[in-house]
């Protein structure tokens, strides 16, 4: 065992505290760390040119992770200080040391400790930051944090003018060692894109010299741009919008109401986006909670009042108080009150200037409030259904004949969805029972993506689904699941693959959640079932029997579907690894865009996708 004693402790230099700890001043010891480097710096740029000072702030990316960014600000003070030490080795070198500490120099900033230049300066290979300002520029470079070069000296002629400072920096891989380093050129350019938004007639000049990529960002409309850019399609004509200002405290909010089944906001401060949220946010929570419950006479949870509500809000704060280093999140008391006023006031304009679209809100937020109230309805049924289900499983008995389960449940087993009786069959004799449990589809699975949720919620097929799952409702629990997985096993036809899109709605719909987990898989069945003598081979495509049909020697037959298929056939082909072909249904946004587009309550897209998919050449009467 090590000694404990007074030699143990250790004194740390500021250098040698970042280095061994970075993740502790720049949020993460990997390419999120990295990421907030750039940031970091940028954010300075921001703050010369929210300021009044310059209008171009430019990012290059070099190979070898080299990053280069300048501004054309006042540039950092450079000379002896009192000390005698030099003031831009301060800057970038001492715990605790720049000026916006001072108000009166530097207001509404994003930096205010004094440790985020400090952070990048100290935790990269190579440092180098040039400052120009009176016609004279200092630079100052660092190699592991440590100096190698001052000098300063007159600008040249074509540069007698310039001001401003440049950094470059190289992060090491030593200190940011959790994962390779590799600087992501989209997300520098989400950063700089939504930064443009909030810095109204700054251009963020991009270039990647790894590929040659160049691309400007500069916003006119500043956080309407930033809406427009953000949000889901809009479900009325005029966005909301407001500037407010008290007591040296600005907010600028941008709302509207979309197609999204979600609520999305984001929250920015003096440039910075808070990803956690904080005082604004809570603000403006509570007066869309507070406004729109007189209006709704005290009905409905505040989620369902704010569901598919896109906000984003927008403060600048003289002394902004954050959470952590990395500010994710902002805590300055003031600020709740500002954003709560000024989101009323917006809301109560928008009622008075534009009435029709304020009672389309308000029908819209009485159908969500509906939909709740079905919702919740059909959490306590299926919670009944559920305790059925597992009060007839310890007697060996099923709740429904529908159902019937895995010997052994949990994380490892499977239900497996079939098409009516005939599927069950096969199936329920070649499984293997003690973790595959088996579930008939005999009536009609609702379309959970065109109906009302109260009517999805009295689908006797949806709530089977759901109790023989124990998916609740709004509270989903994936280590409450009585299966770790729920796979579709239809005929290979178009009625199959109709029922097995009719589930993936529904579970999309219900508890995204549980497809997101890869729990929703899709279980094959053979399309053609060759046999020679007493050998059987299966093939689950058009496309693998098309491929082998040369080689194919004995009986071909196409199964007509899983009720043609014997016990033996079915217990090979679908369960025996060497066949199986389960294959996970993966949650892309992409695919669950189309999903919703083809089986949404708006036509239009459906009509426009069969349009441009559809050959009609090719059908006949």
């Amino acid at each position: 065992m090590v000694e404990y004693n007074a030699q143990s402790i250790e004194t740390l230099s500021f250098r040698d505290a970042i280095r061994s700890r970075v993740a502790m001043y720049m949020g993460s010891a990997d390419n999120m760390g990295v990421l907030q480097c750039l940031r970091e710096i940028i954010t300075n740029s921001i703050d010369e040119a929210t300021m009044g000072f310059g209008k171009r702030i430019t990012v290059d990316l070099y190979q070898g992770n080299r990053v280069r960014i300048g501004d054309e600000g006042r540039g950092c003070p450079f000379g002896k200080r009192d000390d005698g030490t030099e003031a831009l080795e301060a800057i970038y070198t001492m715990a605790h040391s720049g000026a916006k500490f001072n108000d009166k120099i530097f207001q509404n900033v994003a930096g205010m400790n004094g440790i985020g230049g400090k952070g990048v300066a100290l935790s990269a290979d190579e440092f180098c930051v040039v400052s120009y300002r009176d016609g004279q520029y200092a630079k100052l470079e660092l190699r592991d944090g440590i100096k190698t070069n001052f000098e300063q000296g007159a600008q040249t002629m074509g540069d007698k003018k310039r001001t401003g400072t440049v950094v470059e920096f190289v992060p090491s891989q030593e200190v940011y060692n959790l994962e390779p380093i590799k600087i992501n050129f989209e997300e520098v350019k989400k950063m700089c894109r939504d930064w443009s938004y909030l810095s109204k007639g700054i251009s963020f000049i991009l270039t990647d010299h790894n590929t040659g990529e160049s691309v400007t960002y500069l916003s006119k409309n500043g956080m309407l741009d930033f809406m427009k850019e953000n949000a889901d399609k809009a479900l009325h004509k005029t966005p909301l919008h407001i500037s407010l200002a008290e007591n040296g405290v600005e907010a600028e909010i941008v709302m509207e109401w979309t197609n999204s089944r979600s609520e999305n906001w984001h929250v920015f401060t003096n440039g910075l986006e808070n990803s956690e949220g904080g005082t604004s946010l809570t603000g403006i929570k509570t007066a869309l909670t507070n406004f729109f419950k007189k209006k709704l006479k005290g009905e409905g949870s505040p989620d369902v009042l704010r569901k598919g509500l896109f906000y984003a809000v927008s403060c600048k704060v003289p002394n902004p108080s954050f959470a952590n280093q990395t500010k994710t999140k902002i805590n300055n008391p003031e600020l709740r009150g500002l954003c709560q006023r000024a989101t009323t006031q917006m809301l109560e304009e928008f009622e008075y200037r534009h009435g029709d679209e304020f009672q389309k809100i308000l029908e819209l937020l009485t159908k969500e409030l509906k939909a709740e109230q079905a919702a919740e309805r059909a959490r306590k049924q299926v919670l009944e259904a559920v305790k059925d289900v597992e009060k007839n499983q310890k007697k060996k008995v099923f709740a429904s004949d529908k159902l019937k389960d895995a010997e052994f449940l949990g994380e490892n087993s499977t239900l497996l969805i079939a098409e009516g009786d005939s599927a069950l069959g096969g199936l329920a004799q070649g499984r293997d029972y003690t973790r595959y449990g088996i579930m008939a589809i005999r009536g009609k699975i609702i379309n959970a993506l065109s109906n009302p949720d109260e009517k999805v919620y009295e689908n006797e097929e949806i709530k089977l689904l759901l109790s023989a799952m124990n998916i609740i409702p709004g509270k989903y629990d994936a280590k409450k699941l009585r299966y770790g997985k729920l796979a579709i096993c239809t005929d290979a036809d178009s009625d199959g693959y109709h029922i097995g899109l009719l589930i993936m709605a529904a579970l999309a719909h219900i508890a995204p959640q549980f497809i997101r987990e890869g729990r929703l898989c899709w279980l094959r069945s053979p399309l053609y079932i060759v046999t020679s003598g007493k050998t059987e081979s299966y093939f689950f495509t058009d496309e693998e029997f098309n491929a082998a049909k040369g080689k194919i020697k004995g009986e071909v037959k196409r199964n007509k579907g899983l009720g043609a298929l014997k016990p033996h056939q079915a217990k090979r082909s679908m369960f025996d690894p060497e066949y199986q072909r389960l294959d996970v249904m993966e949650y892309e946004e992409s695919a669950m865009d189309l999903l919703y587009s083809l089986m949404g309550e708006d036509v239009a897209p459906r009509r426009e996708f069969i349009m441009e998919n559809v050959d009609f050449t090719e059908i006949r009467e």
